[in-house]
């Protein structure tokens, strides 16, 4: 068997290889953390845990659900990959996951225009430009927020600025698809369920993001 650092240069040099050959590293990746070799220090989990999530920001959706749903159920997960999955994760997987975030230490709620976020859904042909500009998360992951079906992303937004739930009931009408009452009713209960100190940590860490890019940019 090789050893830790031969293993991780080799998948480096996959790294390198480009975007095609991101959801085959990934799925090696995963298959180590999923059964680490007893071979291997633990103390080298962490490196190769932050090398699937710089992968994970590289893959399309499709590809990133499927790596999502290796990890579900899986505590020994470092939180930060959970993070980095929980846009693509199953609705089980994200409650999991902002418990996990809930239970880090308190911070404070983070400051978003209310009244600016809910008149730019009303008016707003690109809401999800909007959110993110308001949000100061990167214009992705503002795109998929929007595009949760399960609602969390949005609630966690909500949530994590202390947004009120009627806010968040016209913010989900004004822009998604239209949607049947029951539906709507739905997603309320999603806001009541989805924690504050949770949700302040997970937009941490979209946020986190998109000042990492800028950094890279600078």
């Amino acid at each position: 068997m090789p050893t830790p650092k031969e293993r991780l240069s080799h998948l480096l040099e996959l790294a390198a290889q480009g975007p095609e050959q991101r959801a085959a590293l990934a799925g090696e990746v995963a298959d180590m953390l999923l059964d680490w070799p007893m071979q291997y220090p633990l103390a080298m989990r962490a490196t190769f845990e932050a090398l699937l999530e710089k992968i994970a920001r590289e893959m399309d959706r499709g590809a990133l659900g499927a790596l999502a749903a290796r990890f579900e159920n899986r505590s020994d997960a470092r939180l930060a990959l959970l993070n980095e999955l929980f846009l693509a994760a199953s609705a089980e997987m994200k409650d999991a996951t902002l418990a996990r975030n809930d239970a880090q230490s308190v911070m404070p709620a983070v400051a978003v225009d209310e009244d600016a976020l809910l008149a730019a859904a009303r008016a707003e042909k690109d809401f999800p430009r909007a959110l993110a500009e308001l949000t100061g998360v990167p214009r992705t992951i503002g795109t998929e927020i929007i595009a949760d079906k399960s609602g969390r992303a949005l609630a966690v937004v909500c949530r994590a600025a202390n947004i009120n739930r009627a806010t968040f009931s016209a913010i989900v009408t004004l822009s998604g698809p239209a949607r049947a009452v029951h539906e709507s009713f739905s997603l309320l209960s999603v806001y009541d369920k989805v924690p504050a100190n949770g949700s302040v940590h997970l937009l941490a860490f979209w946020r986190a993001r998109g000042e990492d890019a800028g950094m890279r940019a600078a």
